[in-house]
């Protein structure tokens, strides 16, 4: 008896690779990658009025959120988190907010007459020894008119944050020999001149990079003064990666509003399973704006589910002659060689994302996936353990993860897994709890694991789940019951 519920919970699938919900894939016209390199992520982000952007992901990072207009309340409704909807108040131009993010996956929701556009800067350097510091919500200053002002209005281990007024007509931006890396962030609209480059217009949102040793002085031509913020990064990255990440800021790297509404189309194609359109709308984004990175990579994972291998590979170059070191670009060649069933090159692709972003959670699972297959059942239990430290809600890895702990004999854990696999009214619903079933029965809890074989029958048939269907009727019949 026992070895037969070791087969009935085999009989659970190879657990298919999942496309994390990256914000800028799911919805392009509100999430757009300003600046990247290996001490800091920026992304720019438009809430149009009365619009809800859909399910999406943001990494457990620290991060600052400046807001770059008069805005109104939005709601971040929360899955899979205790806290569910919560309400950002409504926010003022120039001020910011920092928080020591935890990882979550939300929609939002822009109830307003009036957009709301702001900037996340994801901070990717070491927290410091007491990272709960970074908190708090910081305004705009009186400073005196005709004088350059500055203000540190945060410090602590990771990061100094300081805001500069800079009168018109005044040199400002004065760095020799920055011992730090700085971020100048722009908030209100100026004409600088910078070095040799002279009437450089700047707007609010944009962003100026400083490297460590570098000195810079900048001379405000405009009629009227420039506000910006400066940050200090005072810890070493995370991760260094073997190569500088750049971001040229050019408008050569900035999609027009053509290319992003035909990105967001391919991604809505995607969504309902028209691979084929949302190729075609893809592609089209690519030609109107080359280097849409974005693009890109999802022209990598359509192709690839396309088994359109050499078109994927095409688009892959493309990506990596842009930006060679960004996790998603490595965790999409994944996918694809795992559909070439080139499963060597696949595992390594996903460490090489993992490498990149130690929390990028649908990395660790389809790491952990393949090395589960080849029968490394503790390595993979610590990746499951992994993506779900990053996404609690991650339903596959529950489902794994519990399947190993049922071949280790650690029944108590395992329910526990698989029970947050169970959904009301789902199609997976069934499978889960046939494996929750005759996990209650390897335990020797008989009756509860009867119980749950019953309702898994129940459900595989209102679904019309025949195979399914079949192996319960027969486990329930091996156990003495009847339908």
């Amino acid at each position: 008896m026992k070895s037969i519920f070791i087969q009935l919970l085999i009989l659970a699938l190879f657990a298919c690779f999942t496309v994390a919900q990256d914000p800028v894939r799911i919805a392009p016209e509100a999430y757009q990658l300003a600046f990247e390199n290996e001490f800091v992520k920026v992304q720019r982000v438009h809430y149009a009025p009365h619009t809800t952007i859909p399910e999406h992901d943001h990494t457990a990072s620290a991060s600052a959120y400046i807001y770059l207009n008069d805005a109104g309340p939005v709601i971040f409704k929360h899955v899979g988190l205790s806290y569910g909807a919560v309400t950002r108040p409504a926010v003022k131009a120039g001020s910011f907010r920092l928080y020591k993010a935890v990882k979550e996956t939300h929609t939002a929701e822009n109830p307003n007459n009036t957009p709301s556009d702001f900037l996340r800067v994801e901070f990717k350097t070491e927290t410091g020894k007491e990272p709960n510091s970074l908190r708090g919500k910081f305004f705009r200053l009186d400073a005196p008119t005709g004088e350059n002002f500055q203000q540190v209005q945060f410090e602590n281990e990771q990061v100094r944050i300081t805001r500069l007024i800079c009168a018109a007509g005044k040199n400002c931006l004065e760095v020799a020999n920055a011992k730090e890396p700085i971020l100048f962030v722009v908030l209100s609209p100026a004409t600088f001149d910078i070095a040799k480059a002279k009437g450089i217009k700047l707007q609010p949102g944009d962003t100026h990079w400083i490297e460590a040793g570098i000195s810079v002085q900048g001379v405000n031509v405009s009629t009227t003064a420039a506000e910006l913020l400066r940050f200090d990064f005072k810890t070493s990255p995370i991760k260094i990666a073997n190569k500088e990440i750049s971001h040229e800021h050019s408008s050569a790297n900035s999609p027009n509003p053509e290319a992003l509404t035909l990105l967001k189309a391919g991604a809505e194609f995607e969504r309902v399973g028209k691979i084929e359109e949302a190729i075609t709308a893809t592609e089209l984004a690519v030609k109107i704006n080359p280097q849409l990175l974005q693009a890109h990579l999802n022209l990598i994972s359509l192709y690839g589910r396309a088994s359109k291998f050499e078109n994927a590979e095409q688009h892959f170059k493309s990506a990596v002659a842009i930006n060679p070191e960004i996790p998603e670009l490595q965790y999409n060649l994944g996918v694809l060689r795992f559909a070439q069933d080139r499963t060597i090159e696949a595992k390594q692709a996903f460490q090489e994302a993992i490498k990149l972003n130690p929390t990028y959670a649908e990395a660790h699972f389809n790491y952990a996936s393949l090395i589960e297959y080849e029968g490394k059942l503790d390595e993979a239990a610590r990746h499951y353990q992994q993506a779900l430290a990053e996404k609690p809600d991650h339903r596959a890895a529950h489902f794994s993860l519990a399947r190993i702990l049922v071949n280790q004999e650690n029944f108590k854990e395992a329910i526990e897994h698989f029970e947050k696999t169970l959904l009301p009214d789902d199609a997976e619903t069934p499978r889960n709890m046939y494996a929750l079933g005759a996990t209650y029965v390897r335990s020797g809890d008989k009756i509860k694991g009867i119980e749950f074989l019953r309702e898994a029958l129940k459900r595989a048939s209102a679904l019309k789940q025949t195979q399914l269907v079949e192996s319960l009727e027969s486990a329930l019949k091996l156990l003495g019951q009847n339908k």
